[in-house]
């Protein structure tokens, strides 16, 4: 590695991304609409939608420490995507068991689904390094 790659390197820092910080924001608000859940769902449904949202951005997060190891950072960005298709499903089910309304579905379903179009984007750019 040249000193301008280590530079370029440094430069990427996981803060940056445009993905990152939409992931975060989708997060966020998972975490305060499964506050309004029924205390019955807060250890079961409502930890899962946590879970699975938080490990959207954790996962992009890592996946930038492999840039230079490009399998490794395509497959925590993979690993996000699936978070992200299970955030949406948690969404889905929230919905169809009235713990949400249509609208906060319709929101916060839009936003998975371009974070999901920015994810395939990213992972697609990886594994063309690979190729």
């Amino acid at each position: 590695m040249n000193h301008n790659d280590n530079e370029d390197f440094i430069a990427r820092d996981y803060r940056t991304l445009a993905v990152w910080k939409r992931s975060m924001t989708l997060c966020e608000n998972i975490y305060s609409l499964t506050k309004q859940f029924p205390k019955h769902e807060l250890y079961a449904l409502g930890s899962q939608g946590q879970r699975s949202s938080s490990s959207v951005p954790l996962n992009i997060a890592e996946g930038n420490s492999f840039q230079l190891y490009p399998r490794k950072q395509m497959a925590f960005y993979s690993n996000a995507l699936g978070s992200l298709q299970e955030t949406r499903c948690f969404l889905e089910l929230s919905l169809r068991l009235g713990y949400i309304e249509q609208g906060v579905f319709d929101k916060l379903d839009a936003e998975a689904q371009e974070l999901v179009r920015m994810l395939v984007g990213m992972i697609k750019r990886v594994k063309s390094k690979i190729a």
